[in-house]
């Protein structure tokens, strides 16, 4: 009672400290007089969704897209337009799931574009939520054509290799071997659209097809698949497996004695697959998006490289390169625009150049949001010495005398028809 008193001998009581703060706080909004109010909002993080696997047949790939935008992150010294960058990384696992999960990222998250995807299925079902959300969506690592084809979206730009383009720059080196082909394939989005693409190139060729089946995801035991291609005697086999299911078909090849006898590829390939299936079972000639090692690459390229080492131990694969170039360029549009509005960012990277990073300048089309690029043509090392060093560069597509755009297709091709 007399502490009391003495506060309302002197006009002062704690109802009305409360009262004269509550309208100081008011005020202060009004008049744009809150320093302490605008510097936190300042230091609000940019939060950029992750979708990719943490467990499944591409949980190694989804580990290191995940560890190759955590490199881009670095890069700018974690900040961008003076506030922190935050990864949230949600699982890639089904398409339901994966639906799920972007709709989390952006009404729960609240962040301003999502990233990732390594199976065309899943970044199909979520393609459709990025339209509605009108949110950005960098897919990174799906391959199925009509993701920047037949059903391409505003809000939707790709950074991995569509079928087309890969079938087309891996075929020259596959026919030398023959043109009697036995086709093993997953049975969703990214390996259906492989077959028809590659068997259309293959009959329009003179070719033949002489055995094709599908196998589920996670296919575990091949051996009776094996049987069967070996009793077609291929000249050549073209796979569109990836992850797990790419190590054990060639670990079971290998076991089967049939090594280095059938020359072997695939719609696109991932080091770690490989790393996986070991120096004995590995062979084939491959599409590839990017390799670590190699005289074709630019000095960006080998400090991500050398970046990526030091901070994991061990070198990036494809995958880390497209989810490190991915976060780059979303990254690049929110510090040139100054923004983090999903209209500026698109119209952004509709009209930009990215130099330095492959030894010709890439760039997204802006009718399908493709990024247009050269492709690699690599061959299993003959000997391999090291625990990750598995490629030789055989050559660029297209060669430098023809446009990037020589093996994408046109509009029409394409199919794309862009709201």
């Amino acid at each position: 009672m007399s502490d009391m008193k003495d506060d309302k001998s002197i006009g002062i009581t704690r109802r009305g400290i409360l009262k004269a703060g509550a309208a100081a706080g008011l005020l202060s909004g009004i008049a744009g007089v809150g320093p302490f109010i605008r510097t936190a909002r300042a230091a609000e993080a940019i939060k950029l969704g992750v979708l990719l696997p943490k467990s499944g047949t591409y949980a190694v790939q989804g580990e290191q897209g995940h560890n190759g935008a955590t490199i881009a992150i670095d890069d700018v010294g974690g900040k961008i337009l003076d506030r922190p960058v935050e990864l949230v990384w949600l699982d890639e696992n089904g398409p339901q799931t994966t639906q799920q999960n972007m709709h989390k990222l952006i009404q729960e998250q609240k962040v301003v574009a999502v990233q990732g995807g390594v199976s065309s299925g899943d970044v199909l079902a979520i393609m459709p939520v990025a339209e509605r959300e009108k949110i950005l969506l960098m897919a990174t690592g799906p391959n199925a054509t009509e993701i920047t084809g037949a059903k391409c979206g505003r809000h939707t730009f790709r950074i991995d290799l569509p079928n087309y383009e890969t079938v087309r720059s891996i075929y020259p080196s596959l026919s030398k071997h023959g043109k009697s082909w036995y086709f093993l394939y997953a049975s969703y989005a990214w390996g259906i659209d492989g077959y028809k693409q590659m068997s259309e190139v293959l009959l329009k060729d003179g070719g033949k097809v002489v055995g094709a089946d599908q196998t589920p995801l996670g296919t575990t035991d091949f051996s009776s698949y094996i049987l069967k291609l070996m009793a077609a005697k291929p000249d050549v086999v073209f796979l569109g497996l990836g992850g797990g299911d790419m190590t054990n078909f060639l670990k079971q090849f290998h076991q089967m004695g049939l090594t280095g006898k059938i020359p072997i590829s695939s719609l696109i390939c991932n080091d770690t697959d490989m790393w996986a299936a070991g120096p004995e079972a590995a062979s084939g000639v491959y599409p590839k998006i990017w390799n670590y090692t190699g005289a074709q690459n630019t000095s960006i390229s080998e400090q991500f490289a050398k970046k990526y080492q030091t901070k994991f131990g061990k070198p990036p694969e494809s995958e880390a390169w497209q989810d490190w170039f991915g976060c780059t360029a979303i990254l690049a549009a929110i510090k040139e625009t100054g923004s983090t509005k999903t209209e500026k960012l698109l119209d952004f990277l509709e009209s930009h150049k990215f130099e330095g990073y492959k030894d010709r300048p890439m760039y997204f089309r802006s009718w399908d949001h493709q990024l247009i690029q050269p492709t690699l043509v690599a061959q299993i090392k003959p000997k391999i010495t090291s625990q990750y060093d598995y490629f030789d560069i055989m050559a660029v597509a297209p060669p430098k005398d023809q446009p990037l755009e020589a093996l994408y297709g046109s509009k029409p091709e394409t199919e794309c028809k862009m709201a």
